[in-house]
């Protein structure tokens, strides 16, 4: 979907649009080259997992452990979207609620920012499998670094 000037509609008032969030995946984590981000705003972001890459349990069920780093990674995404690289924005909270038995396949994080405040941001993922259905739905706290102040001029 993109807008008359052909700029994508989910690149709208990011710092990091798609392109550059997935640069940031491939570069600071190697463990996801499952995920790419599809979209992205101001507030929301959707990424796309190919569940077939991931870690599973006996059965065939994606991990728990898995699912947890699924909507962290998405919410550590909106951030720096939002913020641009901030690579010491760290998870203070993580609270998830598995809901279904996501089997391997294609897989959807959506995340959105509830609060998005100057030290704290709280972001609110959902993750659902290739039937739509929801498989297990999180709330994180980020605790964001403090900007540093810029230095004087120098006399």
């Amino acid at each position: 979907m993109s807008t008359e000037s052909g700029t994508a509609v989910g690149t709208v008032d990011v710092v990091m649009g798609p392109e550059r969030l997935n640069e940031l995946i491939d570069g600071q984590f190697p463990d996801y080259p499952a995920c790419r981000v599809v979209e992205v705003d101001r507030r929301t972001l959707t990424m796309a997992v190919d569940g077939n890459r991931l870690r599973t349990r006996p059965g065939g069920t994606i991990s728990g452990p898995e699912q947890a780093g699924l909507v962290d990674l998405a919410a550590f995404l909106l951030i720096n979207a939002r913020l641009g690289p901030t690579l010491m924005a760290l998870t203070s909270s993580l609270q998830i609620n598995f809901l279904n038995r996501p089997r391997p396949g294609d897989l959807q994080v959506r995340a959105r920012t509830a609060k998005f405040g100057r030290r704290l941001c709280v972001v609110l993922a959902e993750l659902l499998d290739a039937d739509d259905v929801l498989v297990a739905s999180a709330t994180l706290t980020y605790a964001i670094p403090p900007i540093p102040e810029p230095s004087p001029p120098r006399e």
